[in-house]
């Protein structure tokens, strides 16, 4: 049997090694678009607040711990297509660009999600998206290198921007937190 999965964070992970616990013979193959598998997303705004000094100390298993257990994981790939009838997933390397074809027997597809962005004013130029590692990593090395950043704006006041929203105050900014919704975590009680 050739698994092949669609997204290298926690459920796509999770299915691959349990698999693998489960199916000796399984050929096992990650596709993932980031550069990181298996990292607590919940930490993500305490290594923007500069609580936690590297990305990598969020990281749970390394896509080389992954290997060792026999499952290939290809990092910075991005499935493009997937042909269901000749069970074939196409796969784009985001640093070469090159194309390759990945034929499988069972296929997983959890790639996460990723917030709606609203189509905001001057949100490519200005904005930062900080809801994977390396986004977070991409904010903390703007705000680490520019020493004029004084008040932000965090929109979306779910769990990741609430927590965003501290950082950024740990970090002795001026934060206004702005909500589309009528309430602030829809997920609790009003």
């Amino acid at each position: 049997m050739r698994l092949v999965v669609i997204g290298g964070d926690a459920a796509g992970m999770t299915v691959a090694s349990s698999v693998r616990r489960l199916r000796d013979d399984a050929e096992i193959v990650v596709i993932e678009r980031g550069p990181y598998t298996s990292y607590s997303m919940c930490g993500i705004p305490y290594y923007v607040a500069g609580m936690i000094d590297q990305p990598g100390d969020l990281v749970v298993r390394t896509p080389d711990e992954f290997r060792t257990q026999g499952i290939t994981v290809h990092m910075r790939c991005e499935a493009t297509a997937i042909d269901a009838q000749d069970r074939r997933v196409t796969v784009r390397d985001l640093a070469s660009g090159a194309r390759r074809t990945e034929p499988y027997d069972v296929l997983l597809y959890a790639p996460g999600s990723h917030p709606r962005v609203p189509p905001l004013p001057g949100l490519a130029e200005h904005g930062y998206v900080v809801h994977t590692l390396d986004e977070g990593e991409r904010l903390r090395r703007v705000l680490d290198a520019r020493g004029d950043v004084e008040t932000v704006a965090v929109v979306g006041a779910g769990y990741i921007g609430i927590e965003v929203a501290e950082a950024l105050i740990d970090r002795g900014l001026q934060v206004h937190l702005i909500e589309a919704g009528d309430q602030v975590m829809r997920t609790l009680d009003k």
